[in-house]
């Protein structure tokens, strides 16, 4: 998640001199520094990644932090992210790496779309294939001995590609990538990546090579034809299911402005077999530049004109970050810096050493942006958020009629003569979300406690009024700064508002705010799981349970990601920790499902049998059970399950699926049936239908 942080004196780490910190995340902060020599030469600015504390007595995280830098260092290609140096300082792991000027892709994407907009289809095409160039040559890459690398990245998103404002295009994060040298940046038998971007080799566990980036590549090309994913549903399984059959629907259904020969492209990336897909992202960019026409690619120039007005100087928080970390650093050749007289080396005296000795080579980053001027000594006062938001209802004669003391007229038509309880008495009596909104829209600008406003958010978020909650998250926070259920409010009205960036930056906040809190690594972990991030939801559950290890739920959600996340044994030990203490439906279900995959179709029918019997409402336990029955041959007592899930579930196409699957195995007259009612109740009832058919066995010789 993004933090921008300005430190209060530049800090040496090493031979780094560190005077911002631009970003903190689940395993590492990444901080402005400068290398300077012993005999005072500067070099030139650089971003340094430190492992974050706890993590570094971990030698499997250690490992897999310092994989990134050494397969990355292999790579020499203007679209790759370059490492300056790597190493340890006083036995903490870091890297450093060329200061990047921009935003990711996915910023890019999230920014437009708050507009309602899409990124244009000549930028995103010139920004896929400069990022398919960079991991290509990846892909291409050696040894010093000459041996091919033979690297996959494994986690080719738009979270991993850069645009700087000058238009250039950069792979970064090679975490979770493997070669042939080093192997994986994560733990055996695990997911890894992002699954929206996996391929079905991936997620089927079977061999993988560069071919899987090659399908990421494709995954993204599709969700910007299409405005989205190529393969969704209700549940990170679901998901996973419909990338394992493959056959996404043709964009042009979609959206019948897509290109057809882009549309050809698109789906040859996504082929659900390795084989018929393109054999290199070379291929790839070939075939996208050889369309032309409306599918013509954007120069460079106007790649980065269009970021640098997407994200303008003065409206964005990173760009001004970076103009501030240059001016804060005492060797930089501008305004005078507030830290003259800082040591300019390890040990030297503040008072005593000079901003810029003789000699030195200074660095050559021009200012990004020119200083703020003051405000003049008579400017106006700014207006008060609440009294901005009365006078936006009010409007002019509202605001009139206030100033000549008519408040008894203007207060009646807003509504604001209510109490507190009477307004929340009144949104509790509705489950519209926008007349639940407009009830509560205001509140924060009456005398509300912290208590009343908290309850008021948590009933406009438990009817998904997203617009509304975000509303009075942002009048509570005005008013209350400090108070981190504020922000915890923000956070969660973004992600129903689909506003990443947003959920991070409060999260944030309320982490600073609240040290030893876990409420916001448990809204991070529920972010995560929305965005089918399985990895990251099971770090961020896991630091909520290391301040709060009696908490039974954070403990169910690790169990049941670990299972997701293919760790059976551990899954199987932390379920059934949690068992032990409270019977848990879901975990107990998740459990039959572990034993199920384990080999022990037995233990697992049992295990269900008895959640069924203590909780008859488990969807999962019935549609875990239909595969169990299933596999011990009992075709009646499977169908019983699945419909049964199916009635519990009826918006979930997981049930009905895997009972067409099981039908169209066994040629069961009840499959035509069952086809009709997935056609006809889901919106890609068409493509899940043709799933079911590829399912039946070939016709007998």
């Amino acid at each position: 998640m993004t933090r921008l942080e300005t430190l209060g004196n530049p800090q040496w780490f090493g031979r780094y001199r560190l005077t911002s910190r631009i970003a903190t995340g689940g395993m590492a902060e990444v901080y402005v520094g400068r290398h300077i020599t012993e005999d005072g030469t500067f070099g030139p600015m650089v971003a340094v990644k430190r492992l974050l504390p706890h993590l570094i007595r971990d030698q499997a995280i250690v490992r897999m932090f310092l994989n990134e830098a050494r397969i990355t260092a292999q790579i020499e290609h203007p679209n790759v992210v370059r490492i300056v140096d790597l190493g340890h300082e006083a036995g903490e792991p870091y890297i450093a790496m060329e200061l990047l000027d921009g935003h990711t892709f996915a910023d890019l994407r999230e920014r437009v779309a708050d507009d309602g907009k899409r990124v244009p289809i000549g930028i995103t095409l010139t920004i896929l294939t400069e990022a398919c160039r960079g991991l290509d040559a990846a892909h291409r890459a050696v040894d010093e001995r000459g041996q091919p690398l033979r690297l996959v990245h494994r986690d080719f998103t738009p979270d991993n590609i850069h645009v700087g404002f000058k238009g250039e295009v950069k792979v970064i994060d090679f975490g979770v990538a493997k070669t042939a040298m080093w192997g994986a940046g994560t733990e055996p038998g695990t997911l890894k990546g992002k699954f929206f971007y996996m391929s079905p080799e991936m997620i089927l566990a079977k061999p993988v090579d560069h071919r899987a980036d090659v399908f990421a590549a494709g995954v993204m090309l599709y969700e910007q034809l299409c405005g989205r994913r190529p393969f969704t549903g209700n549940s990170v399984d679901e998901v996973v299911m419909r990338i394992a059959q493959g056959n996404p629907r043709p964009p042009h259904e979609l959206d019948p402005a897509v290109p057809r020969p882009l549309e050809d492209v698109c789906l040859k990336a996504v082929e659900h077999d390795p084989d018929k897909r393109y054999q290199t992202l070379q291929e790839l960019i070939d075939a996208i530049s050889a369309i032309g026409g409306e599918a013509q690619l954007a120069t460079r120039e106007a790649t980065g004109e269009y970021v640098s007005k997407t994200f303008p100087q003065n409206k964005d928080a990173k760009r001004d970050t970076l103009r501030k970390a240059r001016e804060h650093d005492p060797s930089y050749p501008g305004p005078p810096s507030p830290y003259a007289g800082s040591p300019i080396s390890p040990g030297a005296s503040p008072s005593m050493a000079p901003t810029q000795p003789p000699g030195s080579t200074l660095g050559a980053e021009p200012p990004t942006g020119p200083k703020m001027n003051p405000a003049p000594p008579n400017s106006p006062k700014p207006i008060d958020p609440a009294q901005k938001a009365l006078l936006k209802k009010v409007g002019v004669a509202g605001a009139v009629a206030l100033v000549l003391g008519l408040l008894v007229v203007v207060v009646p038509k807003l509504g604001l003569s209510a109490t507190p309880d009477e307004a929340l008495a009144k949104a509790q009596a509705t489950k519209d979300p926008k007349e639940r909104a407009a009830l509560l829209d205001d509140l924060a600008e009456k005398n509300a406690t912290g208590e009343q406003l908290e309850q008021a958010g948590k009933l406009l978020l438990e009817v998904k009024a997203g617009p509304g909650a975000a509303r009075l998250a942002e009048a509570w926070r005005t008013r209350e700064p400090n108070n981190p259920k504020a922000w915890l409010l923000e956070a969660r009205a973004a992600i129903l508002t689909r506003k990443g960036k947003r959920v991070e930056s409060a999260l944030e906040q309320a982490r600073d705010l609240a040290k030893n809190d876990p409420e916001p690594f448990v809204v991070m972990a529920e972010f995560k799981e929305t965005l089918g991030e399985p990895m990251q939801a099971l770090d961020a559950w896991a630091s909520a349970l290391a301040r709060k290890p009696d908490e039974v739920r954070f403990k169910a959600r690790i169990g049941y990601w670990q299972s997701q996340a293919g760790q059976l044994d551990q899954a199987q030990v932390t379920l059934g920790q949690v068992l032990q203490k409270q019977f848990d439906p879901v975990s107990a279900a998740e459990l039959g499902f572990v034993k199920f995959r384990k080999g022990d179709p037995g233990g697992a029918a049992r295990t269900l049998k008895e959640v069924i019997k203590k909780d008859p409402t488990s969807m999962a336990a019935h549609y875990y059970l239909g595969a169990v029955l299933y596999q011990q041959r009992d075709a009646k007592g499977a169908r019983a399950e699945y419909l049964e899930a199916d009635k519990l579930a009826p918006t979930d196409s997981r049930p009905l699926i895997a009972l067409c699957e099981m039908e169209a195995q066994t040629n069961a007259p009840e499959l035509e049936e069952t086809k009709k009612a997935i056609a006809t109740r889901f919106e890609d009832g068409k493509q899940l239908v043709a799933r079911c058919a590829a399912a039946a066995p070939p016709p007998a010789d």
